[in-house]
């Protein structure tokens, strides 16, 4: 007899508007995510405000670094300001890591409880035993 467990593909759906990106949690992308944004966000407040061209050079960097190639021609797309694309950037990173950070916190009290509540369970059993 086999025993079937079904494949699990974590991803968080990002929705901007009419376009929906999805950020695929392996340990790879989440930590490109927490590396990424210090660096980003160092490289873009170094860069001209007034260079444009830079200041989208670097959120292209950023933004398919994290979502994958064509990310930030999407998002861009939907403005066509490199202002608005670097608050959907934020936006998105912080969204992203309160996402991981939930998901993984209830996990762990997940297996935590479940835990307790066979050690409590096992003890009561151990008591009734003695008596």
């Amino acid at each position: 007899m086999a025993i079937k467990i079904q494949t699990k593909t974590p991803t968080i759906p990002i929705e901007i508007g009419d376009l929906t990106l999805e950020f695929d949690m392996t340990d790879e992308n989440i930590d490109r995510l927490y590396n990424t944004y210090e660096k980003m966000a160092e490289r873009f407040d170094k860069a001209e405000t007034n260079d444009v061209e830079t200041s989208k050079k670097v959120m292209k960097e950023a933004f398919d670094y994290i979502l994958g190639d064509g990310a930030f021609d999407k998002v861009y797309a939907l403005s066509g300001s490199i202002l608005v694309t670097t608050e959907y950037f934020e936006a998105i990173t912080n969204g992203i890591r309160d996402e991981v950070q939930k998901r993984t916190k209830q996990t762990s009290h997940e297996k935590i409880d479940k835990y307790l509540q066979n050690k409590n369970r096992n003890n009561r059993n151990k008591n009734k035993r003695k008596k």
